[in-house]
């Protein structure tokens, strides 16, 4: 799938599959999140095998369910954080539809675990981007 076709297929999704990221998949992510963190100065982080941020009531009344993984968007506090985590939050989102995986950003509707990531002295989670294998592939009613 190319980057074209991957925003023209993309969607939220909010219900994944109890699958684990496929080894490859996650390598693959994982080299993208080193070259956005590299090239912006980010400190984007994967967090796997935590289903604990997405087990409240807020994460149920936003309708999500089986999310077990997630990027953390982290940066160095400052006027253009929020700016800088949406362009490489997006880049990160079409690399995973490309994957196969489905994605949602989500601001306010998951508990901050804060034994998953690290923020550094300086640093802020600015929003969390779902991850995994959806249950449909999400789309407009």
């Amino acid at each position: 799938m190319n980057l074209t076709e991957a925003m023209k297929s993309r969607h939220s999704v909010r219900q994944y599959k109890d699958i684990p990221l496929e080894r490859d998949t996650k390598a693959e992510l994982l080299a993208e999140i080193d070259s956005c963190n590299q090239e912006s100065g980010l400190h984007i982080q994967l967090v796997t095998n935590e289903p604990k941020a997405f087990d409240s009531f807020m994460a149920h009344y936003g309708k999500f369910s089986g999310v077990s993984s997630y990027i953390a968007m982290i940066g160095k506090k400052g006027p253009d954080l929020e700016e800088k985590c949406g362009y490489y939050g997006e880049r990160l989102v079409l690399k995973a539809q490309q994957l196969g995986l489905n994605t949602c950003w989500v601001a306010m509707t998951y508990s901050k675990i804060k034994s998953a990531f690290t923020i550094s002295e300086g640093e802020k989670l600015c929003i969390v981007i779902s991850v995994g294998y959806g249950k449909n592939q999400g789309g407009l009613p």
